[in-house]
């Protein structure tokens, strides 16, 4: 990620933002005991937050804060997988599904995977022509398991030299790839809001290897 506040940084703080939208929904907006513990992210500008001396830690300290978060309203929302059923249905609503790159630069918006440079999730098109998510590191299982205190990330560092506007990993591409398997309860709960936000559409997904996700036409 770059020194430089640049577009690619407004939109991972939206996603950001997001997973806390996630956690309101599914806690029926009754967060006051979980804001104790740990508050939400704030909605205001980014510019006027955000360390600029510090950048990639910064956000990634806000990463921490929503997946905390994310991962207590899971195990705690009653009805968690119909509730994101829902919430992707209503995602989904008057959005265009044209074709995969709408699709994927819809999704791109909600799904957090960690920073892009620690390349959580990619996307490609098999020889089939369908579009996979495909998980390289999974970047949930760690909140699953115990509070990670996000003050431990302001000190992360990208030694990437990537581009403050945009990053190889929100666009779709053709390489080969090879799917891991792996058992994540995250991944379970994330493919109730995709079959939500199908649900209506031309497509449907499948959960591959329990941490990646096939979408085709139906």
């Amino acid at each position: 990620m770059s020194e430089f506040l640049g577009p690619i940084h407004y939109m991972m703080y939206d996603k950001i933002k997001f997973q806390d939208e996630i956690t309101n929904y599914l806690l029926d907006g009754n967060t006051e005991k979980l804001d104790k513990q740990i508050k939400a992210v704030s909605r205001e500008s980014l510019d006027t937050l955000i360390d600029q001396e510090n950048i990639h830690g910064w956000l990634d300290s806000k990463i921490d804060v929503v997946e905390n978060r994310l991962a207590y309203a899971i195990k705690n929302s009653d009805n968690a997988k119909g509730k994101l059923f829902e919430f992707g249905k209503k995602k989904a609503k008057d959005k265009c599904f044209d074709n995969f790159n709408d699709i994927f630069s819809d999704l791109n918006m909600y799904l957090l995977d960690g920073m892009p440079c620690d390349n959580g999730l990619s996307a490609s098109i098999d020889k089939n022509g369908d579009l996979f998510l495909i998980t390289n590191v999974n970047c949930h299982e760690k909140y699953f398991k115990n509070f990670v205190n996000p003050e431990d990330s302001l000190n992360n560092t990208c030694e990437g030299g990537h581009s403050h506007d945009h990053h190889e990993s929100f666009e779709i591409n053709t390489k080969d790839f090879e799917l891991r398997v792996e058992n994540s309860p995250y991944h379970l709960y994330r493919y109730e809001f995709l079959k939500g936000y199908f649900d209506e559409s031309d497509y449907q997904v499948d959960l591959v290897g329990g941490i990646n996700y096939r979408i085709y036409k139906k």
